[in-house]
């Protein structure tokens, strides 16, 4: 199996209503019970799911009590760390879909935002003070951003056509994304202007290098996905011309970048016909490693803000457990051991 390469605070009394009733069911009221110190970096929030229900849980490497911060029945979608650990944002499903927010240094959990698309997990600004997501509150499934601080919310697009926000720019300067029905990545100011037609292919799952100067992302190759990257050919100026090259191909299918803290590698996933696993490859193309060979599903790798580890889910253990690993592959740890499923690992 190798791998070929090419080189509103302000609601509705409906929202204030679901809040109360979420808040009820907590064991501990809007209040979370466990210090985690905030913006230490080093805490994992995930999912975990007995089938019915979907909890948000956060846990750190070095601590064997993992904390619960929704409510037992809740219906946990996505879930999303700002820059720091100051805060998580979390998605609850259901027929109203409910934007959450935790703060761990008040351990407190508030409602942002009702009716957003809770198949789409949140965006952070890197500044950590807004969150872009999709709504169709006003009809058609747009780009939205809501101000932590005031609640308000900002419409950035309006579009007929269904968008999926992919990433914000380290410079706080654009937001990624794509539309349905649109072929290539697309570039919109948080403030409402400048839309820059990035690529023109059948693109998808864009993300920020860390020092922004480059995106990767998957292009549909008709047999698979392939992992590009993307970056300014003369400048750092997104709107002149750009150059991108495929990393990582194979007759396979790549998922789940992710990349490095200090931009050299990106993290990823190849669906063979019978099994999943993460491999890294470094920017330009090179030094393709396999980093996992469970004979199992290997999934959702995320890097560290250290860059120094990774974590993933895996199905080595029967259902799918959350591990982590020293980034060359080494080091493979057991974080969760529940009988739940457990999915969707950040740091």
């Amino acid at each position: 199996m190798a791998l070929h390469t090419l080189t509103s605070r302000g609601l509705s009394h409906l929202g204030m209503a679901l809040l109360a009733t979420m808040c009820l069911m907590l064991t501990t009221g809007c209040f979370v019970g466990n210090l985690f110190g905030g913006g230490g970096g080093s805490s994992v929030a995930y999912i975990s799911t007995d089938g019915e229900n979907a909890r948000v849980w956060i846990d750190e490497l070095d601590d064997d009590d993992p904390v619960r911060i929704s409510p037992r029945n809740a219906d946990a979608k996505s879930v999303s760390w700002s820059p720091g650990q100051r805060y998580l944002a979390w998605v609850a499903g259901g027929e109203i879909p409910l934007l959450m927010l935790y703060d761990v240094e008040s351990e407190q959990t508030e409602l942002l935002v009702s009716g957003i698309d809770q198949d789409q997990p949140p965006v952070w600004s890197p500044e950590a003070d807004r969150v872009a997501y999709v709504s169709d509150v006003d009809g058609s499934p747009d780009i939205y951003m809501v101000d932590i601080a005031t609640g308000g919310q900002t419409r950035l697009m309006f579009s007929d056509e269904r968008e999926q926000v992919g990433d914000w720019s380290p410079d706080g300067q654009w937001l990624v994304f794509t539309r349905d029905g649109h072929d290539g990545l697309l570039l919109r100011n948080p403030t409402g202007v400048n839309l820059i037609e990035l690529t023109d292919g059948p693109d998808s799952n864009p993300v920020w290098s860390p020092k922004g100067d480059r995106i990767a992302f998957l292009r549909d190759m008709g047999e698979g996905r392939d992992l590009f990257v993307l970056r300014p050919t003369k400048s750092d100026d997104w709107a002149e011309d750009t150059d991108e090259e495929a990393v990582a191909h194979s007759e396979y299918d790549e998922t789940s970048p992710s990349w490095s803290a200090d931009g050299r590698r990106l993290a990823f996933v190849v669906r063979y016909d019978d099994q999943s696993e993460i491999f890294t490859v470094r920017v330009d193309g090179e030094d393709i490693q396999q980093l996992t060979y469970n004979t199992a599903d290997d999934l959702m790798p995320d890097w560290s803000s250290e860059g120094d580890m990774i974590v993933f889910a895996s199905y080595a253990y029967g259902n799918s457990e959350i591990l982590y690993m020293k980034g060359d592959g080494d080091e493979q740890t057991r974080l969760t051991t529940s009988e739940s499923m457990d999915f969707q690992p950040t740091w």
